[in-house]
């Protein structure tokens, strides 16, 4: 049922030896380091925020839209500034309030 593995033919296989730098590379390249901005331009003004991340650059970027809402809501003094990051975020999610994130990856 099963055969035993000849591992010297797997050692020295010549396209295993090749292929093995570009597995690692590959691995290697999920744990990027990605950096994004988001500019919120509120009736206040507008806001910035940054973040820096490794791997996908979605949790990042919702990571810099956090800071800039927590900036503007720092801003304006709100009293409650959880609720106020909150609201925010999902105006922007609403497009009720403009955004433009950008990344560099």
């Amino acid at each position: 049922m099963f055969r035993a593995v000849n591992r010297k033919a797997f050692a020295t296989n010549p396209r295993l030896v090749l292929a093995l730098p570009l597995v690692l590379s590959l691995l290697a390249g999920c744990n990027r380091s990605v950096e994004c901005t988001t500019e919120i331009t509120a009736g206040t003004g507008t806001f910035k925020g940054t973040a820096r991340g490794e791997g996908e650059k979605g949790p990042v970027m919702k990571a810099a839209l956090r800071d800039a809402c927590q900036r503007m809501c720092v801003d304006t003094k709100s009293p409650m500034l959880d609720a106020c990051v909150t609201r925010c975020t999902v105006d922007v999610g609403a497009t009720k309030i403009g955004a433009r994130t950008s990344c560099n990856d």
